[in-house]
């Protein structure tokens, strides 16, 4: 086909994805032509949706024809590299159309590109008159890393907005009293792309602007607004494989109002590297050569920070403090990263690695960085996002000098354990490669308790281990027993006097004042869903067989299509799928759908009963044995695990972990709607 205009690497506005880039558009009498470089996982599939369009600038849309080098709706799987390149023919697009939008569909996952140009540039960037001292300050120093009551202000504009877009922008920031000490806020925009939110905010640090899929990074801090005006065209371009190295237009960010000089300084492309690893230097290193290897590289960012004479002393300090934050998990995720080597290595994945790999065991003064390094329990250390993540998994630390015995022991000297198991556990222990792991497994859910009671041990002689190292004050331990009573609450099960008195015994009164007022809001709720209804507790009945579970829970709804999801209470990720359904399950309200949640006894019997009352559907909790028995069935390995049944009950879908609302929901549309063809 001859055409009549080409143009390569078209510039555009906005970016949905960073899977597909428009490289060439051929425009013809009869048809436009869109060559498009891909890059996705390797071996895995990508998929071009039948619907898929251009949307003009006069209005109009055109669909998409035919595909050379893909088959459209079908799935595309990607090469060993991770890059390829199709064509996708769409009709002919008239001579006055000057941009369009190239669009898969309205779901989040879509493939979707805006205001890509025809004319080789784009509009004049519009930027306010009030940016023109927007960029230029340097900070003073960094605020107080005071923990206490207070408001942050968040307020901003996206430049070059439009609603079609469907932007996402959310807000990601530090809060010890939020489960996983992290908030995720999602930002409104009105017509224009103005946003505006007020939060409560503890303490000064490091926070996340999200806008379509690009990080912005900057300080956040209560007592005043942050004023944030995004360039989306320029960031959009900076973050393209194909138009990265075209010419900026403006900066990618423009701060005002609190700390507009700091946030300046972290966004000004300048770059100074952390402490970071090469995977390929730690094959074959034990933990303290490991350790050795990270502290040079800890010192020689340190040196680059120090060196830097073109960034204010407050950013050299923020640099220094982040650059503590980056070495301190590195140190204490030696196993994984060296684990990461081997795999890479050898050229498998890490999954397979582990099965074949196990990481010496460091030296009894490994973790002597815990104190000499001054982080973990240093006020500082609150500037850094991922702050309260290292102190909770600091509790999970193995220190060499503990010496807390073996798992099976335990097992084997515990009179809650039959006769008959301990000779099965012998028989493991003594040689696990030649006995079946599935009958370890039920062993496990069988004895969870013991198995929790062992680990809480282990984890208290490791708490007064590090306790030794770094002291038995300090924020460590003020951040350590708030997030305790958070995961709690998060759990629906009230504080109790010990964690009053807990509370009572912390310094700052910021940490008891508000997780008070929380603990007031939960048992308010536990009492309003008593009053609850739509959803059901359901029971099996005493004589149904291991192998007939199942069929026995899904067995009241056959004629329906029916989501089956695999869930605990403690389960984070759980719970954070079923509050994102909830808008799914109110649109499906008047479909033939059943939502059927099935937990076991390692989720708390009054936890449960507290929470079911907010998850619509039908509950099953099944005893240690039964659970045991329906995940060796189905191999769930983790939670969550969903299941889609037609109307017949046979499984049409299934997921290990969360796929996403729209997955979710496209699975049961699929079902439902060819069921009632």
């Amino acid at each position: 086909m001859h055409a009549q205009k080409t143009i390569n690497c078209p510039p555009f506005i906005a970016k949905a994805t960073e899977t597909i880039e428009i490289a060439t558009v051929h425009l013809s009498d009869t048809a436009t032509v869109i060559d498009v470089d891909a890059k996705f996982i390797p071996k895995n599939w990508i998929r071009i949706a039948l619907a898929t369009c251009l949307v003009a600038d006069n209005g109009e849309r055109y669909q998409v024809r035919q595909g050379v080098g893909i088959e459209l709706g079908q799935e595309f799987w990607m090469p060993e590299s991770g890059e390829a390149t199709f064509s996708l023919i769409f009709p002919p697009l008239p001579a006055s159309v000057k941009s369009f939008d190239f669009v898969e569909g309205e779901g989040e996952r879509d493939f979707n590109l805006f205001g890509i140009s025809l004319t080789g540039k784009l509009p004049k960037l519009q930027l306010p008159k009030d940016l023109g001292k927007a960029g230029k300050a340097t900070a003073v120093a960094l605020p107080t890393p005071e923990i206490k009551e207070g408001t942050a202000i968040i307020s901003g504009r996206i430049l070059d907005y439009k609603p079609s877009f469907r932007m996402k922008v959310e807000l990601h920031s530090a809060d010890f009293l939020s489960a996983y000490g992290q908030k995720n806020t999602e930002l409104k925009l009105d017509e224009a792309g103005n946003f505006h939110t007020e939060m409560p905010a503890s303490h000064p640090s490091v926070a996340y602007l999200s806008v379509g899929g690009s990080i912005i990074s900057f300080l956040l801090s209560p007592g005043g607004e942050t004023k944030i005006t995004v360039n989306l065209r320029e960031m959009m371009r900076a973050s393209s494989r194909l138009q990265k190295d075209a010419k900026p237009e403006g900066k990618k960010v423009y701060f005002e109002g609190l700390n507009a000089g700091l946030n300046t300084e972290m966004n000004s492309g300048l770059e100074i590297p952390l402490c970071s690893v090469e995977l390929k230097d730690l094959y074959g290193m034990n933990p303290d050569q490991y350790k050795a290897y990270c502290m040079q590289k800890y010192e020689e960012a340190d040196k680059v920070i120090h060196a830097n004479k073109k960034i204010s002393k407050a950013y050299a300090e923020l640099l220094m403090i982040l650059n503590k934050d980056a070495l301190y998990e590195l140190l204490s995720e030696y196993s994984y990263r060296l684990l990461q080597a081997y795999a890479q290595q050898k050229g498998v994945s890490v999954r397979d690695a582990s099965k074949e790999y196990r990481s010496p065991e460091p030296s009894n003064d490994y973790f002597d960085f815990l104190s000499e390094l001054g982080y973990i329990n240093s006020p500082k250390s609150v500037y850094c996002f991922n702050y309260s993540s290292r102190v909770v998994n600091a509790g999970y630390i193995s220190l060499p000098s503990v010496k807390h015995g073996d798992i099976f022991d335990y097992l084997l000297n515990s009179p809650k354990v039959a006769p008959e198991d301990k000779e099965t556990m012998k028989k493991y222990r003594d040689n696990p490669s030649s006995y079946d792991s599935s009958v370890m497994k039920e062993l496990r859910n069988r004895y969870d308790a013991l198995f929790q009671e062992f680990g809480r041990q282990g984890m208290e002689a490791n708490r007064k281990a590090v306790e030794e190292l770094i002291g038995s004050q300090g924020i460590y331990y003020d951040v350590q027993k708030a997030m305790q009573c958070v995961s709690k609450l998060e759990d629906f099960t009230p504080l109790s006097e010990d964690d009053f008195a807990a509370l009572h015994a912390i310094e700052n009164s910021y940490f008891l004042n508000r997780l008070t007022a929380m603990n007031t809001e939960l048992l308010r709720r536990i009492e309003e869903n008593k009053s609850k209804r739509g959803f059901t507790v359901r029971t099996l009945a005493a004589n149904v067989k291991d192998d007939e579970l199942f069929e026995a829970m899904v067995a009241p709804f056959k004629g329906k299509v029916v989501l089956v999801d695999f869930w605990a209470t403690w389960c984070g990720p759980c719970k954070m799928a079923m509050k994102m359904m909830k808008p799914m399950k109110e649109e499906l309200i008047d479909k033939d759908s059943v939502y059927v949640f099935i937990a076991g006894e390692n989720s708390p019997e009054a936890t449960w009963n507290n929470m079911i009352p907010d998850i619509h559907g039908e509950h099953y909790r099944l005893t240690n044995a039964q659970w045991a028995a329906i995940c060796n069935k189905f191999e769930v390995r983790g939670v969550p695990t969903y299941l889609v049944l037609d109307r017949e009950g046979k499984q049409t879908y299934r997921s290990v972990g969360f796929p996403g609302t729209d997955a979710v929901k496209g699975e049961l549309l699929k079902v439902l709607n060819s069921s009632a063809d």
